[in-house]
């Protein structure tokens, strides 16, 4: 506090329209990233398929052994990448 009542005032208006922009601002982007994702469902990999992933993997194709196993199964990139990952 200054004294100078006008100062004072503008210094409050001032603080208070920071705060509230910078609450929009967070409850806006709290909005905007959406509902979490669900829990990866394990799935079972068929035996041939789960061999050529294992193929893949010990060459260092990951990406190749994730698109194989989304076309093949139809399953989302997610779970794909979690079951190529996981495939022993």
């Amino acid at each position: 506090m200054t004294g100078d009542a006008i100062t004072d005032w503008t210094s409050f208006a001032l603080g208070a329209v920071a705060g509230f922009t910078l609450c929009f601002l967070l409850m806006r982007r709290k909005r905007m990233q959406g509902p979490p994702t669900p829990p990866v469902q394990p799935v079972e990999l068929p035996p041939d398929l789960k061999a050529l992933v294992l193929l893949y993997r010990a060459d260092g194709r990951l990406i190749d052994a994730v698109k194989l196993v989304r076309v093949r199964t139809g399953c989302d990139l997610r779970t794909a990448k979690y079951l190529v990952e996981r495939v022993r």
